[in-house]
């Protein structure tokens, strides 16, 4: 399959947000996005709540547990341990919230759903927050980001700044040193004819450019009023290191519901 194939398919359409700023800095935009109570409503309904629980794979493990429950007692016991399953944390909530807006608004592909990755409920993964494809024009290149939760007042929030936040971060993964670790967890879970095709398109893009043609993604999600130095300031830092063919978007997502709240409005936990 050739760079310029087509790769890749249409996701699912999320209604959009209402865009309340932006702005472009060289090979870096920015935008900060308010989501309205009807599009919290359609996320909340299904693919959300699904990107945070990973609610299929939830569900055929209850049926499969209830099934082997062949007494009163073991029936008892698994009742009682779906109900003690603790709650998503927001930031996680947040990180599947940015998972889906990305891909139904930026054509992101994800071949793996993050949650079967953790250990335990409050685990962080290490490495790059976000590892995938970005899928636009007939082609495909390799995804990488970051995405920080805060209600913080600040702007930008502390989560930006600093040799921990995000756009720091961010100019780790525009180097090399961390891609080749990140292309093979990606590669070794492209398992359909369509993730591998757009892998080898990634892939051969990023060869060709000696590392620079990636698409990083810096994710903030927000319970606060919308606020343009959330992002610009940061913007023009991350521009000095991110250059063509590399591009980096900036995205602030203000949510009308508070961070504390997340994890219940998605009500991941009825799985049974």
């Amino acid at each position: 399959m050739g760079e310029d194939s087509a790769v890749g398919g249409a996701a699912p359409r999320i209604s959009q947000g209402i865009e309340v700023y932006g702005g472009m800095d060289g090979a870096v935009a920015w935008s900060g996005v308010e989501l309205t109570a009807d599009v919290m409503r359609e996320l909340a309904a299904g693919p959300w709540a699904e990107r945070v629980g990973d609610l299929d794979a939830s569900r055929d493990l209850v049926t499969e547990l209830r099934s082997l429950a062949t007494t009163d007692m073991e029936t008892q016991f698994i009742s009682t341990l779906l109900e003690s399953e603790p709650e998503p944390l927001p930031w996680q909530v947040g990180e599947a919230l940015a998972e889906v807006l990305l891909e139904n608004w930026h054509g992101a592909l994800w071949v793996w759903d993050g949650a079967r990755e953790r250990r335990t409920r409050k685990a962080s993964l290490p490495g790059a927050d976000l590892v995938g494809l970005c899928v636009a024009d007939g082609s495909a290149r390799l995804l990488f980001g970051e995405v920080k939760s805060s209600s913080q007042a600040a702007s930008p929030p502390g989560v930006m700044t600093g040799s921990d936040g995000m756009i720091e971060q961010l100019k780790r993964l525009a180097g090399k040193d961390d891609h080749l670790t990140l292309m093979k967890w990606l590669r070794s879970r492209c398992l359909t004819a369509e993730h591998k095709a757009a892998y080898h398109t990634a892939a051969g893009r990023w060869v060709k450019s000696r590392g620079t043609d990636i698409q990083l993604f810096g994710c903030l999600v927000r319970d606060t009023v919308p606020e343009p130095k959330d992002l610009s300031d940061r913007a023009a830092v991350l521009a000095k290191t991110v250059v063509e063919p590399m591009h980096a978007l900036l995205t602030a997502w203000y949510l009308p519901v508070a961070m504390k709240t997340w994890p219940k409005h998605v009500g991941v936990l009825d799985v049974g």
